[in-house]
């Protein structure tokens, strides 16, 4: 095989054939039109595998059979490569989107099984992410002690998506927020998007965790070196966390 066909088998390799898939089409493209046993001849393939891959080309429709005193298959125009490309590609994204739909489930077996009851550790940001997803499916009052060190990791577009889709879902959020001269607090908007703010003093908590209260779990958001985060499913210590951030947020 000479350096331009191989380059050109590499190339229609990805569109999702196999080796000798493609080695048989750019085979046909080639000659034309062959039979094949004379497919088989030129590709090194046995006539039982070269009958099997032209069926599957055909299928494909990157190759199209003609009947006559002998069966012989003529190449599709290479543009039914292109065709066969965005097919499988449009499959993979509803493949992956299919999977993500599933990890909730998956996530909350796998915890049920491997986990102390009635808590889930989460790694990454993914795994922080997966906490907000949680307080959306939820649809309680969230009660939360922020930390400064969120936007950094997440990403002020990350937060601003998810506020206005908690808000969507009718959830009030009940925020103790540090004071940082990095961030800036607008009532009105606050308003819009459900949220009352408790503004702490400068200095009286710099802690890189936040600490997310809602329906009976309480989540633990770690934002340091190792982004984490830890849910607890206990309705008693989901009532006394909201009851200790209340209190803190009724402080004069």
């Amino acid at each position: 095989m000479n350096p331009s066909t191989q380059s050109l088998q590499i190339s229609i390799r990805k569109a999702g054939l196999s080796e000798s898939q493609a080695a048989c089409y750019l085979t046909l493209i080639e000659h034309g039109q062959l039979s094949p046993t004379e497919i088989a001849t030129l590709t090194g393939e046995s006539r039982t595998n070269s009958y099997m891959i032209c069926e599957k080309l055909e299928l494909l429709g990157l190759i199209a059979r003609k009947e006559g005193k002998k069966i012989v298959y003529l190449p599709a125009h290479p543009s039914a490569l292109e065709t066969l490309a965005e097919k499988r590609r449009k499959i993979m994204v509803r493949n992956e989107n299919d999977v993500k739909q599933s990890l909730s489930p998956l996530i909350d077996l796998f915890y049920a099984s491997t986990e102390m009851p009635g808590t889930r550790t989460l790694q990454g940001v993914e795994g922080i992410k997966e906490v907000y997803r949680d307080t959306l499916r939820t649809k309680q009052d969230l009660y939360l002690l922020r930390s400064n060190h969120d936007t950094p990791v997440m990403g002020i577009d990350y937060y601003d998506e998810y506020k206005a889709k908690r808000a969507a879902k009718g959830i009030h959020t009940f925020a103790l927020t540090p004071d940082s001269l990095e961030v800036a607090h607008n009532q009105v908007r606050d308003e819009e998007l459900l949220i009352t703010r408790t503004i702490l003093p400068k200095g009286y908590y710099t802690g890189a965790a936040e600490i997310d209260v809602y329906g009976s779990k309480v989540a633990f958001i770690s934002f340091g070196e190792t982004q984490m985060a830890t849910i607890i499913d206990s309705p008693p210590i989901a009532e006394a966390m909201r009851q200790v951030l209340t209190m803190l947020m009724r402080q004069p």
